[in-house]
């Protein structure tokens, strides 16, 4: 099989069914990846890396013994399933780190797949990750780590998911489609991440007020929308897609408020992003697309790099018209209850500024919304968890071995 490895080696991978797992947030697992922060962190430049950084201060010991304060419960036993296989998606390069993060701290020897695409945040963390193994103190912490890579192969994958007790695919509905062919061993459990959407919600009159009480300054909220977004070219599924503006239906408020929004992050845009040719060409043909299928579709500001589409009637299906690149939707309403159609499953996050996030949950229990895994603030759809898309990672990834107490 033609497996090449970025970490790990052949005999780790054929030796990996007979590797003991290991206890919920193992001294070894958290050893491991409290030196691996370190290594991260003391890379010259990697401050110009922001979601390796990111990484790095999320793994720190610290971070990692607080995390294990909210998983690990007096009298409830927790050990690794066994072998992990994850296929990482091709848009997110750190999230193969993550995903093997959570399955190290469930105690299971982890195999991931990372993309055939080159991306020089994974050879920065697999390098680290190779310098720390090489320690005397870590060498046992070997046989639980394998990053490879192969070229399509239903042979190869196959062979991976007939070893492994738990299965977890990051990627599109036709990736996961396509991996599920593979069968999984009886006792195997899946876990798949598939295409979502988010949304971003903002309340007009408290942006408003912000801006009056930072005195204009309006570039920290334009930051932010920007990492949510651009950062990733919205290619993340918590990347938002749609601005709802709600409010009281003032018309003069809500015209200023869009207006220093779309100009603050229009600036930022300007200084930032490069946009690629064929994605202006693209987002004008998805334009073009939805127009013809859609009524009340309005291209309120197209600048290449930021493409603001009005639609004045949200459908379940409108965020299926996603590009890449600047590219979002503009609605505005009174009400949530409008917003339901488009907050169904396929929808992740919700980012807002100037709602309560409680309140925002209490409202998606009280409808019964089968959708919205999150909720956060504009600036942290981005932010690393071990809890994803419903999914308690590291609990879902471990097993009870229970007691009965009779």
């Amino acid at each position: 099989m033609q497996i090449n490895y970025l970490v790990g080696k052949t005999e780790y991978l054929e030796n990996a069914s007979k590797t003991p797992a290991l206890p919920v947030f193992s001294d070894k697992a958290v050893g491991f990846l409290a030196e691996l922060s370190k290594e991260l962190l003391a890379i010259p430049g990697i401050r110009n890396h922001t979601d390796v950084m990111s990484y790095a201060y999320w793994i720190r010991k610290a971070s990692l013994e607080q995390a294990k304060k909210e998983v690990v419960r007096e009298g409830i036993n927790r050990l690794g399933r066994g072998v992990a296989f994850h296929i990482a998606p091709s848009n997110v390069p750190v999230n193969f780190a993550v995903s093997m993060t959570s399955s190290l701290l469930a105690g299971n020897i982890s195999i991931v797949r990372v993309s055939n695409k080159e991306f020089e945040e994974v050879d920065i963390i697999c390098s680290a990750m190779n310098r720390v193994l090489d320690k005397p103190q870590f060498t046992e912490m070997k046989q639980y780590i394998c990053i490879i890579r192969y070229e399509h192969s239903d042979e190869i994958t196959e062979y991976l998911s007939s070893i492994c007790d738990i299965r977890i695919i990051w990627g599109g509905n036709n990736t996961i489609e396509q991996i599920r062919k593979a069968p999984l061993p009886p006792r195997a459990i899946e876990m798949c991440f598939a295409d979502r959407h988010s949304v971003a919600v903002i309340k007009t009159n408290e942006y408003l007020k912000y801006v009056s009480e930072n005195e204009g300054n309006v570039s920290e909220i334009a930051k932010k929308f920007y990492t949510d977004t651009y950062y990733s070219d919205q290619n993340a599924c918590s990347s938002p897609r749609i601005v709802v503006w709600l409010d009281d239906k003032n018309d003069s408020d809500f015209e200023k408020a869009k207006d220093i929004f779309w100009n603050s992050l229009e600036k930022e845009v300007s200084e930032r992003y490069e946009l690629q040719p064929i994605q202006a060409v693209d987002k004008y043909s998805m334009l073009t697309e939805l127009s013809m299928k859609k009524d009340g579709i309005k291209l309120s500001k197209n600048d290449n790099s930021l493409f603001i589409i009005d639609v004045d009637k949200l459908s379940d299906d409108l965020m299926d018209y996603k590009m890449s690149g600047g590219y979002f939707f503009q609605y505005r309403t009174s009400s949530l209850d409008d917003i339901i159609p488009i907050m169904g499953k396929m929808c992740q996050t919700v980012a807002v500024f100037g709602l309560d996030k409680q309140a925002v949950v209490d409202y998606v229990n009280d409808k019964g919304v089968r959708g919205v895994d999150r909720v956060v603030d504009i600036g942290d759809t981005m932010g690393l968890e071990f809890t994803w898309d419903g999914f308690q990672m590291i609990e879902q990834m471990s097993r009870i071995i229970y007691i009965y107490r009779g």
